[in-house]
């Protein structure tokens, strides 16, 4: 009897080694991987810097040997490639500084007309913080109570019959029952 526990605790401990074991293994994969990815992003990142050296090593030799003809062709397939891009961004900043125009007030449009959208978007934010809306503090007290804020007592114990009957309750002590009816 004593030799089966025995076998059985070892059994546990063993399974409780393997989960340790594995999650070691795992975590050496998960390192590796990570090391890769690593070699792999410095590698692009190097290529990429590579690639801009030599193409302005390419420009350097095409001014050096006075050939502006080949080198303007470049820029402008650059600039040709890049202008709807540029016509898009601009448009698009049109229209973002049109809405924001319209948020502020009338008398202010003219002013910030010609700023740059962050600043728009700052005084939006600020003109409208400074704009106080009631707020359910400010209403506190300014509410109907007479018929706890219905417009009749019927429309009241209609809409609020728990309320109703609580505020006209007579063990309340606020006074008669009122309203039974229409």
């Amino acid at each position: 009897m004593s030799e089966e526990k025995v076998v059985s605790n070892e059994a546990v401990a063993d399974s409780g080694t393997e989960n340790v074991t594995q999650d070691n293994a795992q975590s050496e994969f998960i390192a590796e991987s990570k090391k890769y990815r690593k070699r792999a992003q410095d590698a692009e990142s190097e290529l990429a810097n590579l690639q801009k050296q030599l193409e302005a090593q390419d420009n350097a030799k095409l001014k050096q040997k006075e050939e502006y003809k080949t080198l303007a062709e470049k820029y402008e397939a650059q600039v040709n490639e890049l202008s709807p891009f540029k016509d898009k961004y601009d448009s698009l900043v049109e229209q973002r500084r049109n809405v924001l125009l319209e948020r502020l007030p009338e008398d202010r449009r003219e002013t910030f007309k010609h700023k740059d959208l962050d600043v728009l978007e700052f005084m939006v934010s600020e003109l409208k913080a400074k704009t106080s809306e009631p707020s359910a503090r400010n209403l506190v007290g300014t509410k109907n109570t007479e018929f706890g804020g219905y417009a009749s007592f019927a429309e009241w114990a209609e809409k609020d019959p728990i309320g109703y009957s609580s505020q006209n309750n007579s063990s309340s002590g606020k006074g008669i029952k009122v309203g039974y009816g229409e």
